[in-house]
C-alpha cells in the first residue's frame, strides 16, 4: 500500500486528533493527515497541494451552510474524492449529493477505540481509490 495524503477539514481540534488517533491505532500508519480548521485554511491548502482525499466537516466557523461548504471544496478539487465526516449527517444528508460518502462522526469516533479505527481507515483508503462508493 502506498502512503495516502488526507486533508481533514475540521474546526474541532479534539475531533481532528481523535480521527488521527483512531486511524493510527488501527495500525495504518500510511495515512497522513493535514488539518484545516476553517474553509479559508482549506482553500489555501487545496490551492497549494494535491491530496488523495478530503475528509470534510460541513459546518465550519466561516461556512455554516453545509451546501456551500461542500460546493466550495468540490470547486477547489474537482477530481479529489471527498468523504463527509459530520456529527449532523442525518440533518445534512439532503444537502450532500449522491456519490459523496457520508460518515456519522458519532459512530466512527465513539469509545470503541481501535474497533472503529480499522473500518474508518479502510473506508478512507477505499474512498480515495474509488469514486463510486456508497453512502453509509
Amino acid at each position: 500500500m502506498s502512503a495516502m495524503n488526507v486533508l481533514h477539514v475540521e474546526d474541532d481540534f479534539a475531533d481532528a486528533l481523535l480521527v488521527q488517533n483512531t486511524v493510527s491505532e488501527s495500525g495504518d500508519y500510511e495515512i497522513g493527515f493535514e488539518v484545516a480548521r476553517d474553509l479559508r485554511d482549506a482553500r489555501r491548502k487545496l490551492r497549494n497541494k494535491l491530496y488523495d482525499l478530503v475528509l470534510l466537516d460541513l459546518r465550519l466557523p466561516d461556512s455554516v451552510n453545509p451546501h456551500d461548504t461542500l460546493e466550495t471544496v468540490q470547486a477547489l478539487c474537482p477530481l479529489t474524492p471527498i468523504v463527509v465526516l459530520s456529527g449532523s449527517v442525518r440533518v445534512d444528508s439532503r444537502t450532500v449529493p449522491d456519490g459523496i460518502q457520508q460518515l456519522d462522526k458519532n459512530e466512527y469516533l465513539s469509545a470503541r477505540g481501535s474497533e472503529s479505527g480499522q473500518p474508518l481507515a479502510a473506508i478512507l483508503r477505499m474512498s480515495a481509490s474509488n469514486d463510486d462508493v456508497e453512502t453509509i
